[in-house]
């Protein structure tokens, strides 16, 4: 039930609901396993971990969401971990960590002060303990 719970409040603070899995306005795709959201990308491209935030913080996830520009796919990451609940937002789909590098230092300054790394896309796929929002 909790899980259920914690699913509904990323749904809600991205615009989503959770009987529509496709808002143009919001841009909402919907919910998905990492499978779904990840399996068919190459795994040797790169993305951006932008955030991460702990249950508590959860609201501070849509206002981060709305300061990363472009049309580069955001994606939501909820998991349990070391006895709490996370967000995790990453951003875009690179095809070398140097172009990825080069997006990082074009990032708004209220996304860069909380430190976003570069991560493959072999290492996301390889976490199978989340649940899955893609945003755009």
């Amino acid at each position: 039930m909790r899980k259920f719970f914690a699913l509904l409040a990323v749904l809600v603070l991205s615009g989503c609901s959770t009987f529509e899995t496709t808002h143009t306005q919001s841009q909402c795709i919907g919910a998905m396993t990492t499978q779904e959201a990840y399996g068919h990308l190459n795994p040797n491209r790169f993305t951006i971990q932008v955030l991460a935030l702990t249950e508590e913080r959860q609201g501070d996830v849509k206002k981060y969401i709305r300061h990363i520009p472009g049309q580069q796919p955001v994606w939501v990451n909820w998991k349990h971990s070391q006895g709490y609940r996370w967000y995790a937002v990453i951003y875009g789909d690179f095809a070398t960590k140097e172009e990825a590098k080069e997006m990082i230092a074009r990032l708004p300054a209220e996304v860069r002060q909380h430190g976003p790394f570069i991560r493959s896309f072999a290492d996301v796929q390889r976490d199978k303990q989340t649940d899955v929002f893609r945003l755009r």
